[in-house]
């Protein structure tokens, strides 16, 4: 942690664009003693038709209050959230590797952030994994979703951001699939240098939204990469839309700067032949891909890569 600190401190870039102070200090746990993992259930009132799904060796217990669920949690439990209003700070404290899951369609569970708190979902944890939820950000001003260390995937999720969007720390890595961001003050998808990500049939649009007049952010909008040592990326089928800044916006330490006007998938590129054999090696050199992308109506532009 301090190693960390240290580093955030040297670099100035990380300390503007935040989240920048390691806060986890929760212990693992990991597996109970007696090997046993429990399936936990949130839901104001618990009926015999919300279990009749599960095999009938599956240990259960119920919860009002997803609070209680995440703080009972051990790695390789399974929160089942019913449809309903939760808020839980405990988010925040993902250390042990647990699966959480709405049941029903996503927009029925709606998990609110606490307003009092700087973050809302914070992941340190080996393996986590969101499905089917609904995710609604309060006051709170860090990432909707912080990827500390290890690896979070969210499934079928919207995620609807006041802060900025979805951070991915160094050497943290980030699986999306058929997700909604919108909404982020800053990049629905932020990548920091040393970080892995692969995005698949999501909508990213309405961010960049900013609240200030820092006009050192107006450039982030559907994704931002930061380079050195160069984020992993790959993208199929994402829909990257009517962002205020860039719909892909690559920040790194050089002199020269470009912009790409029209999407990927369209296999256009503004400015001369030597532009376009620009962006193909720096492509190759970030272990960057991208396939079947909709990068669209961006107010600043689809793509840009620019200098720190």
């Amino acid at each position: 942690m301090l190693c960390g600190l240290l580093k955030m401190w040297e670099d100035l870039r990380l300390r503007v664009h935040g989240p920048f102070f390691p806060r986890i200090l929760r212990r693992r746990k990991g597996k109970r003693d007696f090997g046993k993992t429990i399936t936990h259930i949130v839901a104001k009132v618990m009926t015999t038709d919300m279990v009749k799904d599960f095999s009938s060796d599956t240990f259960l217990q119920q919860h009002d209050d997803l609070d209680l669920a995440l703080d009972s949690c051990y790695s390789g439990d399974t929160v089942v959230i019913f449809p309903g209003e939760y808020q839980a700070v405990n988010l925040a404290l993902l250390t042990d590797d647990i699966i959480i899951k709405g049941v029903g369609k996503r927009e029925k569970i709606m998990i609110t952030s606490e307003p009092s708190r700087d973050s809302f979902v914070v992941s340190k944890a080996d393996n986590v994994k969101l499905m089917h939820l609904s995710l609604i950000q309060q006051g709170t001003v860090d990432g909707i979703v912080v990827v500390e260390s290890g690896h979070m995937t969210l499934e079928n999720c919207v995620l609807k951001c006041e802060g900025t969007g979805v951070c991915v720390l160094t050497g943290a890595s980030l699986t999306i699939t058929d997700s909604e961001i919108t909404g982020a003050q800053g990049a629905g998808v932020e990548l920091y240098p040393g970080s892995t990500a692969v995005l698949e049939r999501n909508e990213i649009h309405h961010c960049s939204n900013l609240r200030t007049s820092d006009s050192s952010k107006s450039i982030l909008g559907g994704v931002n990469m930061k380079v050195l040592p160069a984020p992993k990326l790959k993208m199929t089928s994402n829909h990257i839309y009517s962002n205020s800044g860039y719909g892909v916006s690559i920040l790194q330490p050089t002199e020269q700067f470009f912009i790409v006007t029209d999407a990927f998938n369209k296999g256009a590129a503004s400015g001369d032949k030597k532009d376009e054999n620009r962006l193909s090696k720096v492509m190759q050199n970030m272990n960057l891909e991208m396939n079947d992308n909709t990068i669209e109506a961006n107010l600043k532009g689809d793509i840009r890569i620019v200098t720190s």
